[in-house]
């Protein structure tokens, strides 16, 4: 097992999308969504959280992908972020 880089499943919140994806420990959460949304051309201009839903956690987008977070094996989904808009 390779301790610098981790194995996920990365899917959309509706589960259209998924792939099985090998990236280094230290991506940052921020990044990933940034290479999910563009690869699956997803709505521009929407913002996105990823969710570790094998642990329940969520990654805050500085957050890297170090193994107390993230897991060989663990789902990731991307889930647009619930924004308010101001009147």
């Amino acid at each position: 097992m390779n301790r610098k880089t981790v194995s996920i499943i990365m899917q959309t919140a509706d589960r259209t999308r998924m792939a099985q994806v090998t990236v280094p420990r230290e991506m940052r959460a921020g990044d990933l969504i940034k290479t999910s949304t563009r690869r699956w051309a997803l709505a521009f201009g929407m913002n996105y959280q990823i969710a570790n839903i094998s642990t329940g956690q969520l990654l805050l987008p500085d957050d890297t992908l170090s193994s107390d977070k993230v897991r060989d094996g663990d789902t990731l989904m991307l889930q647009p972020l619930a924004t308010h808009g101001t009147a």
